[in-house]
C-alpha cells in the first residue's frame, strides 16, 4: 500500500510539469501574435480653420476619435506661423475605415459641427496624413493608370497637395491592382475642390528604390463639388 501511494503522486506530479510548461509557452506567445494583429497607425489630421476664440476638435467613429461624443472629441492645435492650419496625430488600427468630423467649442461650451456628410478615411502606414478645410466636403478622385510591373514591384501616384504626399515619395498614394484587373491600377483618394493639381506615378521596387514615370508633371484642375475619375497610362 505505501508504494502505491508514493508512485501516484509521482505520476501526477510529470502531469502537472507538464501543463506548466505548456502554460508557459502560451503565455510567451500569446502576445506576440495579439500584437501583429492589432498594429496601430499613427495618423495625422489636418485642416484649414479660421477661429474667433473656439477650440478646434476632431470626432468619429472610432473610439480613438471619441465616438462621436463631444466631449471625448480630440482637441487639434496651431501656431502663429501656421495659422489658420490646425492639426493632431492619433493611434488608429491599421486596415480600419473610420468616418469622422471637424467641430468648434466655444468658451461657453457651444458646440458647432460641419455642416457636410460624414469624411471617411482608410487607415494604412503608407497613407499621408489628410489636408482638409472646415466645413468643405473634399472631392473623391478615382486614380486609374495603367503599368506593367515586375515581381515586387507596386504603383504609387504622388503629387504637389499634401493630400497626394507633397512630392514625398515616402508619403506616395498606392494603387492597387489583382489578377484580373492587371495592369490596369486603381485607388480613390480625397484631394481639396477647386485646387490646381500637379501629380505623377512611380513604383517602388522591392529593394526600396523609386522609379518615377517620365515627361512632365500630369496636371488636372479638381472640381468644387462632386467627383473626379483621371484614366492614365504609365510613360
Amino acid at each position: 500500500m505505501l508504494s502505491i501511494r508514493t508512485r501516484v503522486p509521482a505520476a501526477w506530479r510529470s502531469v502537472l510539469m507538464l501543463g506548466v510548461l505548456l502554460a508557459g509557452l502560451l503565455a510567451g506567445t500569446a502576445p506576440h501574435a495579439l500584437a501583429a494583429e492589432t498594429g496601430n497607425v499613427s495618423v495625422t489630421f489636418g485642416v484649414q480653420a479660421t477661429l474667433e476664440g473656439e477650440t478646434l476638435l476632431l470626432s468619429g467613429s472610432a473610439p480613438e476619435l471619441g465616438a462621436w461624443d463631444p466631449v471625448k472629441a480630440v482637441p487639434l492645435g496651431t501656431t502663429p506661423s501656421a495659422y489658420p492650419h490646425w492639426s493632431t496625430s492619433v493611434q488608429l488600427p491599421a486596415g480600419v475605415t473610420v468616418q469622422y468630423k471637424y467641430l468648434k467649442r466655444t468658451p461657453a461650451g457651444t458646440v458647432t459641427w460641419e455642416s457636410i456628410p460624414n469624411r471617411t478615411l482608410t487607415v494604412a502606414p503608407d497613407v499621408p496624413g489628410n489636408d482638409d478645410r472646415w466645413n468643405v466636403s473634399p472631392v473623391a478622385t478615382a486614380f486609374h493608370a495603367t503599368a506593367t510591373t515586375t515581381w515586387g514591384q507596386g504603383l504609387y501616384v504622388c503629387g504637389n497637395v499634401p493630400d497626394l504626399g507633397a512630392w514625398d515619395p515616402a508619403r506616395a498614394l498606392p494603387l492597387a491592382t489583382d489578377s484580373a484587373a492587371y495592369p490596369l491600377w486603381s485607388g480613390t483618394h480625397q484631394l481639396p475642390p477647386g485646387t490646381a493639381v500637379q501629380y505623377k506615378y512611380l513604383k517602388k521596387n522591392p529593394d526600396g528604390s523609386i522609379t518615377w514615370e517620365n515627361g512632365d508633371n500630369r496636371t488636372v484642375v479638381t472640381p468644387s463639388t462632386g467627383t473626379l475619375t483621371l484614366d492614365d497610362t504609365w510613360r
